[in-house]
């Protein structure tokens, strides 16, 4: 048991190396501000409805500054292209039942996007064969 612990943390800590050690992405350093209206879960962190700044760090880690920079937030990104209906950027969000979860994020208005990994909760609803809606909101670049 304790080997497989020992495999299990020296992978883990092998895939964090490699995920730090991935180049910037061309949205790094890219803030938008967005009037959420609605609780959100940002991996396993409950976020209140609120006005957020989601600033694009290095190697696809996303900040969330709410409360008018009182709560800082940090979630891992994977990065992802997609069409960019609109070309703004902008949140999406699923929705199972009455539960928001913040889904990808389109930092810029190109087709990239940063991709959230789903939480425990997520994928256990979608397991449960929860129908999932997508809802967008859209989000003003900081300058």
């Amino acid at each position: 048991m304790q080997s497989l612990m020992k495999f299990v943390l020296v992978a883990l800590m092998a895939v964090m190396g490699a995920t730090l050690a991935v180049p910037a992405h061309a949205q790094s350093g890219t803030t938008v501000k967005v009037e959420i209206p609605f609780d959100f879960s940002v991996g396993n962190t409950l976020l209140k409805a609120g006005s957020y700044r989601i600033e694009g760090l290095r190697s696809g880690i996303l900040a969330f500054n709410g409360n008018e920079g009182q709560d800082h937030y940090f979630a891992l990104t994977v990065g992802a292209e997609a069409a960019n209906q609109g070309k703004h950027p902008k949140l999406v969000f699923a929705r199972y039942g009455n539960e928001m979860f913040l889904s990808r994020i389109f930092l810029s208005g190109d087709n990239d996007y940063r991709q959230l990994l789903p939480s425990k909760r997520e994928k256990n609803l979608i397991q449960k064969r929860t129908s999932g809606e997508e809802l967008s909101l859209l989000a003003l670049p900081v300058r």
